[in-house]
């Protein structure tokens, strides 16, 4: 053959590449339309490069032998697998690197393919191509930037002002649910603070120079002078080239803004050039690109109050890339007692010294029985079950299971302090009720910036051992993060972009902290919006997701009165996405209760996710308050304990075996004996915790879902009473619930 034809026929190689990588196994699910999905352009791309690599299959099944055929798929398959594990071993940060390294992987195929080819061939196969491009697409171990040529994701889905069920608010009183008007920041008016133009200290973009240090300099002299806007100019500002570096808020009064344009939105943006995972304590606390109140609380720390009689012990978490957790706790100074019973609803506490209350406080209240008669309590359960490790600590070891980060509004005398919000809960004595003062940040503001990363998308949730190693896998779970808004009381941050992020935003152990006007962009990653340990009173509100996270928005710990409003995933792809609750989060918690969310569109199920032994994922009173769902399968149950859920057969075998080989990886013990030992100890545990979906209710105790479109089957949790569904009647604009700020 000439070297006209090779020049023609190695862009129709690529070309076939390109046409398999449009193919996404999971939208063909689509087409069988028991789905409660309603498909948008994006995905009609799927079927079509479907149809057209299966007409590659039959032109060139009609021009040549189906065992050549076969054989020359198969051996470029191989090539592209064998690619595909060196550029994940390279891991690199710039996309030259992987696509390069794709169109070489393609150009050897293509002449090997040619190489293989006579003078007398009528023509060669393309179809093998197209099988590789469909791999990078499906790939289980997932690729450096996957995304970047898929079509689909450059056909966004739109936010729509839809309708939706609603119902009169005045109905929740029928109910006994929390007031939720006291979540969001209260007035914080950052307009009169004195402006720092990043440009007059020297900080210039767009000059590819690590600008970390002197950023963080300005940040730390403007909070000694008192606060002030840091301003950055439109441009690109790079940040931890060399990894290990992060910008640290530690001041009060700070506003980090960025430049917009005519329709306000942000032009300057803040990149991480290199992952910030920290994987020798807790690296699930690992940095964030702007983390708030580091000299308060190290990020791998824990915040709270402790057991009274705590074990000295260790907690291995769920995801064996990760450490475990030793326990240990930074704890706040006890200030004095409650002396006397307190109603929810109260404003106000009586208590032994007013005068040695601050003005914010955690108040707790401990298990004063063995078998944890305020963990019960919390929970809504009338006995533990076995599995439910943690909770079944807190009598033993006397937990102080409530733990309520709150304001004081004032000292009415020596003994009666005002809070600034209702009790969300009675204050009983019997729980040894005391009050412990609480040191926050006040008045962080982040609003008008793009914070982004170089993070090339390679992403498996907990992928070790399967995937990739401990480090790397750390490193996609926890190294590539945007904002922590930790220990910070009446912040703000709004009108911010995420781009390529696998945890964009985290508030944790913050009080009264508004999010509004997000989105996020670009790679799928671990974590959306989480909200952690003790996150009270906070407010999430005109929040677009265009991406997936494995674990999309929820959180774990003692988290109170936060409210999630106006909520939209829009991901162009078939990726379902779900309310996620993780549980107690650290021993001496309880999981989240009295939490809003409504007017969210395009979630799945409310999700129990985590390890077994920090169940159940939510204590009472969480409400749903009219939601569209999408992604369910049709007659799906809307709410899902994922470690309930039943393995048989070869997927129990599957899970066993995953579990000892991991297992036996991380703790070095390799003998056959351990292996077994593991193995059947892991079998017994699916075999003693399998629970029929339908009965997945009970891990949600006291939920309230009103007003839902769906396709789910809600009939039985009317049988079980465990959880109140109150649909609506007809169509209206979408209401709320929150009133607040």
């Amino acid at each position: 053959m000439s070297i006209s034809l090779l020049a023609l026929f190695f862009p129709c190689c690529i070309l076939a590449t390109l046409l398999g990588m449009q193919v996404e196994a999971a939208e063909l699910k689509l087409l069988t339309g028991k789905y409660n999905y309603q498909p948008q352009k994006a995905q009609w791309i799927t079927p079509l490069a479907t149809l057209g690599t299966a007409g590659l299959l039959v032109f060139d099944g009609m021009r040549h032998p189906m065992a050549g055929l076969f054989l020359a798929s198969t051996a470029l398959l191989m090539l592209i697998c064998l690619e595909e594990w060196v550029l994940t071993r390279v891991n690199p940060s710039r996309r030259a690197v992987s696509w390069g390294l794709r169109l070489a992987a393609v150009a050897a195929g293509a002449l090997a393919t040619w190489g293989m080819s006579t003078a007398q061939t009528v023509g060669i196969p393309l179809f093998p191509f197209a099988l590789m491009g469909l791999y990078l697409r499906n790939s289980p171990f997932g690729i450096p930037h996957g995304k970047d040529l898929c079509l689909a994701y450059r056909l966004r889905r739109q936010r729509k002002a839809g309708e939706t069920n609603c119902h009169t608010p005045t109905r929740l009183a029928d109910y006994g649910l929390p007031d939720f008007s006291f979540a969001g920041c209260g007035d914080i008016h950052e307009e009169d603070w004195e402006v720092f133009n990043v440009k007059d200290h020297g900080i210039v973009p767009n000059t590819g120079e690590d600008v970390a240090e002197r950023v963080q300099s300005l940040i730390n002299e403007v909070g000694q002078r008192g606060g002030g806007r840091i301003f950055f100019p439109a441009g690109k500002y790079l940040l931890n080239k060399t990894g290990g570096k992060f910008l640290r808020i530690d001041h009060s009064n700070i506003c980090i803004e960025g430049e917009t344009d005519a329709e306000g939105r942000p032009m300057a943006e803040l990149i991480s050039c290199a992952p910030t995972a920290n994987g020798t304590k807790n690296p699930w606390l690992s940095p964030f690109i702007i983390t708030t109140g580091e000299q308060l609380q190290a990020s791998n720390e824990f915040f709270g109050l402790q057991f009274r009689k705590k074990r000295q012990g260790f907690q291995q978490s769920i995801s064996l890339s990760d450490p475990g957790s030793d326990g240990n706790i930074l704890t706040p100074a006890h200030c004095t007692d409650v002396i006397a019973d307190a109603r929810k609803g109260d404003c106000r506490l009586r208590v032994g010294d007013a005068g040695a209350v601050g003005k914010y406080i955690m108040l707790g209240m401990y298990n004063t029985t063995p078998d944890g008669n305020l963990i019960r309590d919390i929970l809504g359960v009338g006995s533990l079950r076995a599995e439910w490790k943690t909770a079944r600590r807190a009598g033993e070891e006397e937990a102080p299971s409530y733990q309520w980060l709150a304001e004081v509004k004032g000292i009415v005398d020596e003994h009666t302090i005002e809070l600034a919000r209702p009790l969300l809960r009675d204050v009983e004595m019997k729980y040894q009720p005391a009050i412990f003062n609480v040191t926050m940040l006040e008045h962080i503001v982040i609003r008008n910036l793009r914070l982004g990363s170089k993070w090339n998308g390679t992403f498996r949730h907990h992928g070790f051992p399967l995937y990739y190693t401990i480090e790397s896998t750390q490193e996609m779970d926890y190294g590539w993060n945007g904002i922590n808004m930790k220990r910070v009381a009446h912040g703000k941050i709004y009108n911010v972009v995420f781009q390529n992020l696998t945890n964009p935003l985290y508030v944790l152990d913050s009080s009264n902290v508004t999010v509004r006007n997000i989105s996020t962009n670009g790679y799928d990653g671990h974590q959306g919006i989480k909200i952690y340990q003790h996150t009270c009173d906070c407010l999430f509100q005109d929040i677009c997701f265009y991406n997936h996270y494995a674990d999309m928005m929820g959180g774990e710990g003692n988290a109170y009165g936060n409210v999630f409003s106006r909520i939209d995933y829009l991901n162009p792809v078939f990726k379902p996405v779900d309310f996620d609750f993780h549980g107690f989060g650290e021993g001496p918690m309880s999981p989240p209760a009295c939490n809003l969310f409504e007017n969210v569109r395009g979630f799945r199920y409310i999700k129990a996710a985590g390890a077994i032994f920090n169940l159940p994922s939510c204590a009472q009173d969480n409400v749903w308050w009219n939601l569209e769902t999408e992604g369910e399968r049709n007659g799906d149950i809307l709410f899902y304990a994922m470690p309930y859920r039943p393995k048989k057969g070869l997927l129990r075998l599957i899970t066993a075996a995953g579990f000892a080989a991991a297992t036996a990886q991380k703790t070095r013990q390799l003998s056959p004996k351990a292996l077994w030992k593991t193995f059947r100890g892991k079998l017994e545990s699916i075999d003693a915790t399998g629970v029929p979906r339908e009965g997945h209710g009970q891990f949600f105790p006291n939920s309230y879902v009103f007003g839902i479109q769906t396709t789910a089957d809600l009939s039985p949790y009317a049988k079980d009473g465990k959880i109140t569904i109150v649909n609506g009647h007809g169509k209206c604009a979408p209401c709320s619930l929150f009133e607040g700020h």
